[in-house]
């Protein structure tokens, strides 16, 4: 593995410590987690790779295409903004 796959497999595990730990209410744990990010660029990336494998894991789950997953994210996100 490459230094800069493994940086990313590193990324992406933070990010998920960071949900899992949101999850349970650990504030503070999250918080150190996101804190040992080197920017803001390398947080998004790592939760970007992050989504695209929760889509497809959902997507391999439910038999439902990645297109369809998503318009249906969409579609969520627009009624919570309306809702607001």
């Amino acid at each position: 593995m490459t230094p800069d796959a493994a940086n990313l497999l590193t990324g992406m595990q933070r990010a998920v410590g960071i949900v899992a730990a949101r999850h349970r209410g650990d504030l503070p744990g999250a918080r150190a987690l996101a804190d040992a990010f080197t920017d803001d660029a390398e947080r998004a990336h790592a939760f970007l790779l992050l989504t695209e494998l929760a889509l497809t894991i959902t997507s391999d789950h439910t038999g439902r295409d990645l297109p369809t997953i998503v318009r249906e994210i969409s579609l969520r996100i627009a009624a919570l903004a309306a809702a607001d």
